[in-house]
């Protein structure tokens, strides 16, 4: 017994034997296998295939859709779809713009100044009150009364009808989660597709006017609602529905007295993103025939004038700031319930603020309409200065910049457009949309391979390939550049709470204004064409690259950077080894977020010149050629498809061991060593040894 006790001691005081893993095998020489192989492919089609896609493929799509536009003109007034159906929709959308802008031009300048101020001060407080009356007058002192009013009754409409389709919808979808997967691609859908694209279904459908335009801004601006609905209704925390319960409550009761009130931040996030979403294609609605601002605007690029299509601007840009302001105070206002108007030191009570809003709305009315007899806004009160100034400055930098913008546009065209559009105008179809599709296998498989080459196919079969290929190239170098800028920035952020505090009203105030407004300023400097709607698009994208990098940096937990400076990580070493990758998901949702933000602009800039799809559909719309207009809109809407679902895929696709990951090319997004949580699992890999440290790199 004794001897057996020892022998187990002995045995247990000898070191376990040590697991004999086999080597790890690079993945570099396969890397560099499949590169060489790609690179051949590409010259070997660039010399002696045909370039382009082979016309012989083409389907003419154009035909059928201009045969339904004469088939629904013709049968417009007999056809069942449209006497009880179509028409019907037309018909109100028209009554309800006609009666609201008529209701609001008959409130006079000066009722409609002070009943804006009014309405903003009883929801959102004096301050807002003040911002919202200068605002509306602003409209008036830039001589865009008449277009601001137009505008903003064909906002009230969109958004109307879409908080009251979108919340109830919102409120089902986070009560039943089979109605939210039903809903979330059709969601995804929408908010996939560009803004420019939703006008020309409609266009089909409802012909030129007032009635595509509601409808378009309804279906652009509804998914916001509904996912944020539903979102604040899924947060609401279990115990208060427990609670609620306990206290026999039943499910109606529940809904109204605990989930919608807990869940009325997000509703009202949802009503903000709600209006800027409708603004943002209200402004381009004058595509369609409908006037409002983004009339103004159109006008003055048509003509190069950019004295008017700065007021124009000018004016969205207010109107953009002003509803943001507002429905934000709003939302912070409803959660505090702060009564932040006082009179002799008393509180005033809610009711009594909504009476004395109204009553005042209704003197400035009475005032305006029998005292001063004036319902439109003063003339001699307009001021031709914007107007002037700008198109002073644009003399003085075409004169004294010339040189240093040509330089610019001209390097811009030479080094990175023209070349790579050479690219994929002379390589064969098919090593285009294989080079996507491999991408897309090696992200996600064979699937979304599949889903990308057939997408590619069929833009090709509709007889848009050399503009899509346009459209991408703009797309990819402007994607280019501003990655280049909004990571550095973004970490820079991250880093250093000053900057991040300096640069915050910046960004606050690029994301509030409409892609539309960007395509002004840059026709200061630049002529026309490609190269000023690559700078708009880098303009407009900056702000989402930058915040998303900044805050996928500061949600790196703080014991994880701690862990890497005890083990002696100098900042650079924890920027690349820790904070990088662990924010790469975050990242990542940020190049796709500026792909498509990228491409609704490029899209747009079709207005300016510049060669695409976008275009396309700009010369559709103008010639009267809706045929021509919805087959670019579907490609559009194609090339969006293919370029979301890839960058998508690189936030979701497994972690390599080392090496580039997708579009970065140039960060290495090595896997978390033994310091982050689930190192283990980084272990089983075969990247760390016995002692959890890095073996390689």
């Amino acid at each position: 017994m004794a001897v057996t006790e020892a022998r187990a001691s002995r045995v247990a005081l000898q070191p376990a034997p040590s697991v004999v893993r086999p080597p790890d095998r690079s993945p570099w020489p396969r890397r560099i296998a499949w590169t060489l192989a790609a690179v051949v492919v590409f010259i070997l089609g660039y010399a002696w295939l045909d370039p382009g896609f082979p016309e012989s493929w083409q389907v003419d799509v154009t035909k059928w859709f201009d045969d339904f536009g004469v088939w629904a003109v013709e049968n417009r007034t007999t056809s069942p779809l449209f006497v009880y159906f179509l028409t019907p929709i037309a018909d109100a959308s028209e009554f309800l713009y006609d009666n609201i802008l008529t209701a609001l031009e008959r409130m006079t300048w000066l009722g409609v100044v002070v009943g804006a101020a009014a309405l903003a001060g009883v929801v959102a407080g004096w301050r807002m009150a003040v911002l919202a009356g200068l605002g509306v007058l602003s409209f008036g002192l830039l001589g865009v009364w008449d277009a601001a009013l137009e505008t903003i009754a064909l906002l009230t409409i969109s958004v109307s009808l879409a908080l009251l389709i979108g919340i109830p919808l919102g409120i089902w979808a986070g009560r039943r989660p089979r109605v939210e997967r039903v809903l979330r691609p059709i969601l995804d859908a929408m908010q996939t597709i560009p803004a420019y694209s939703y006008l020309l279904p409609f266009v089909l459908l409802f012909g030129i006017g007032i009635p595509p335009a509601v409808l378009a801004t309804l279906a652009f601006a509804l998914p916001p609602a509904i996912r944020l609905t539903a979102l604040g209704i899924r947060d609401v925390p279990t115990t208060s529905l427990e609670v609620g319960e306990s206290f026999g409550t039943t499910e109606r009761q529940s809904l109204r007295m605990v989930q919608v009130p807990l869940a009325k931040p997000s509703i009202m996030l949802g009503v903000n993103q709600t209006f800027m979403m409708a603004l943002g294609i209200v402004v381009i609605a004058a595509f369609v025939g409908a006037d409002g601002l983004g009339q103004s605007v159109l006008d003055g690029l048509k003509r190069f004038d950019v004295g008017i299509a700065l007021n124009g601007g000018i004016a969205i840009v207010v109107m953009a700031i002003v509803l943001d302001r507002v429905t934000t105070a709003w939302s912070v206002r409803s959660r505090t319930r702060r009564r932040d108007l006082t009179v002799g030191g008393r509180p005033v009570a809610r009711r009594w603020q909504i009476v004395a809003a109204i009553v005042l709305t209704l003197l400035a009315i009475g005032f305006g309409r029998e005292v001063l007899r004036q319902q439109e806004f003063p003339e001699r009160f307009e001021t031709p200065l914007v107007a002037d100034t700008a198109n002073s400055v644009v003399e003085w930098s075409q004169t004294n910049l010339g040189d240093a913008t040509g330089t610019l546009s001209d390097w811009t065209l030479i080094y990175a457009l023209d070349p790579l559009e050479r690219v994929f105008l002379e390589e064969p179809w098919w090593i285009i949309a294989g080079l996507f599709a491999g991408i897309a296998f090696a992200l996600a498989g064979w699937r979304l391979a599949a889903g990308v080459f057939l997408c590619f196919l069929a833009i090709g079969m509709l007889g848009m390939w050399d503009f899509a290929m346009a459209t991408l190239t703009l797309v990819l170098v402007a994607v280019i550049i501003t990655i280049a800028v909004a990571i550095p920035l973004g970490i820079l952020c991250a880093k250093s709470d000053g900057f991040e505090r300096a640069t915050r009203p910046i960004l606050d105030a690029m994301q509030t204004l409409p892609a539309f407004v960007y395509l002004v300023p840059v026709l200061l400097l630049i002529e026309p064409g490609r190269v000023p709607a690559v700078i708009a698009s880098f303009i407009y994208a900056l702000p989402v690259g930058i915040r998303l990098t900044n805050l996928g940096i500061r949600q790196v937990p703080k014991e994880i950077v701690e862990a890497g400076e005890a083990y002696g990580s100098t900042s650079t070493q924890l920027l690349r080894k820790v904070q990088l990758p662990l924010a790469k998901p975050t990242i990542l949702l940020g190049v796709n977020q500026t792909i498509m933000m990228v491409l609704s602009v490029v899209i747009i800039a079709g207005l300016i010149g510049a060669a695409g799809l976008g275009q396309e559909v700009v010369f559709a719309l103008g010639k009267g050629q809706i045929g021509r207009g919805v087959v670019a809109g579907v490609s559009i809407l194609l090339l969006a498809i293919v370029l979301d679902r890839i960058t998508q895929a690189m936030g979701s696709a497994p972690r390599m061991q080392r090496g580039p990951v997708g579009a970065l090319g140039f960060v290495r997004w090595p896997r978390l060593k033994a310091i982050v949580p689930g190192g283990a699992d980084a272990a089983s890999d075969g990247e760390d040894d016995d002692e959890g440290r890095e073996v390689d790199g």
